[in-house]
């Protein structure tokens, strides 16, 4: 019998990493491969946002979906966050995040979750740099392209931190 791999943080960003610059082609069509592999086939529209669909792929390709979701699929930032919190995953304090939590943010204070990343460090100032998919430096929540981004623990709303092999 073979051994279990064990699946780290490093091994979540290291994947996640691997698509930074890809983009949605053509720009505003949320038409990107981590669509694709969610659904199944080629989608596009206004519909489809894939930030969470991102972070669900990257988890999938790594052997990891189980540390995701329960191995579910959901394309809402929301359901992860209240799934994080019925199964006690939610850091209470934002500033005690580390790399390879799941971090949801709600950009516009509404209240509400609407975007979610990987964080890749602490950055102890205040700040995290993280990795998200469907984000740019025009629109946070759907610019279209997996980027590296410094956020602010203000715009936190929620903390994840997935039951790691570490």
């Amino acid at each position: 019998m073979g051994e279990k791999k064990k699946i780290t943080p490093d091994m979540i960003i290291a994947q996640a990493k691997k698509f930074e610059g890809v983009k949605e082609s053509p720009a505003n069509s949320n038409n990107v491969i981590f669509n694709t592999h969610y659904y199944g086939h080629e989608v596009k529209g206004a519909a489809y946002p894939w930030c969470c669909a991102f972070v669900w792929d990257v988890f999938r390709m790594c052997g990891a979906s189980k540390l995701f979701y329960d191995g579910q699929k959901t394309a809402l930032c929301a359901a992860v966050e209240s799934w994080g919190k019925n199964k006690h995953l939610a850091i209470s304090n934002k500033s005690k995040g580390k790399k390879g939590d799941l971090v949801i943010f709600d950009f516009t204070h509404s209240g509400r979750a609407c975007h979610i990343g990987i964080i890749i460090k602490n950055n102890n100032d205040g700040t995290y740099t993280t990795i998200e998919g469907n984000t740019g430096t025009g629109n946070n929540s759907n610019g279209g392209m997996v980027m590296k981004r410094t956020r602010s623990t203000s715009l936190i709303r929620c903390i994840i931190r997935p039951k790691y092999d570490t």
